[in-house]
């Protein structure tokens, strides 16, 4: 079984989808975190700034867009890990930095191509969650279940406000009200794999949900096509 949860900047999906997979005891894949490390090794290793991103190198991709080299790892107990030459380079995909970078490097047309087989390798092999923002529209088209998770630009950037500033960064309201809704923008706006709806995705609105109430809801859906 596929479970597609897609949505726009800090809507919770990362969250619910991680719970998800645990509850279910399925294989979680956070697309994130590949065009997160993406960003990382360009910036870190080819001195890359925002302007390169948005052109990067085909040659520098497929350098650093290699399975043998480039490899996302999940298990019950040590969650998600992106692993680049044997080092776990998880921890340094998560400031406002990469934030930025994966956002503009995600629009590329090359990495998006690179990047569907390994995320399509999982569905092979594991009972499946993934979460972003064009896995029930491009990766997993054919989906058992496809969730849509949204809530509003105020909530939204309210929670992406208080993730910033467990990790140190400190933001207006404002400011993280502008910046949500600029990704927003990026994201529906960009030529390839733009945010949409997925074709018979089911529109959740967390604006008044807690964590556990929206988990609920999904897992309704599950039992109701797993019978």
């Amino acid at each position: 079984m596929v479970i597609t949860i897609d949505g726009p900047t800090a809507s919770g999906k990362s969250t619910i989808a991680r719970k998800l997979a645990k509850k279910l005891e399925f294989y979680y894949l956070n697309t994130g975190y590949l065009y997160r490390a993406i960003a990382y090794l360009l910036i870190q290793n080819c001195s890359y700034k925002d302007e390169d991103l948005r052109n990067p190198d085909p040659a520098d991709l497929q350098k650093y867009v290699d399975p043998n080299r480039l490899v996302y790892d999940y298990d019950l107990h040590s969650n998600e890990q992106i692993i680049f030459d044997g080092q776990n380079i998880t921890p340094f995909l998560k400031n406002k930095f990469i934030d930025k970078g994966a956002s503009i490097i995600s629009t590329n047309k090359m990495v998006r191509e690179l990047l569907l087989n390994v995320q399509r390798v999982a569905a092979q092999k594991f009972d499946l969650v993934a979460e972003g923002r064009d896995t029930g529209s491009v990766v997993f088209p054919n989906a058992d279940i496809k969730i849509y998770l949204t809530a509003s630009v105020n909530t939204r950037a309210e929670r992406w406000r208080a993730d910033q500033l467990e990790k140190g960064n400190t933001f207006s309201f404002d400011e993280a009200v502008n910046i949500v809704k600029d990704r927003d923008k990026r994201d529906k706006e960009r030529e390839i794999s733009p945010l949409i709806i997925p074709d018979n995705a089911i529109v959740i609105d967390d604006t008044n949900l807690d964590i556990d109430q929206t988990l609920d809801e999904i897992l309704k859906l599950v039992k109701t096509t797993k019978k």
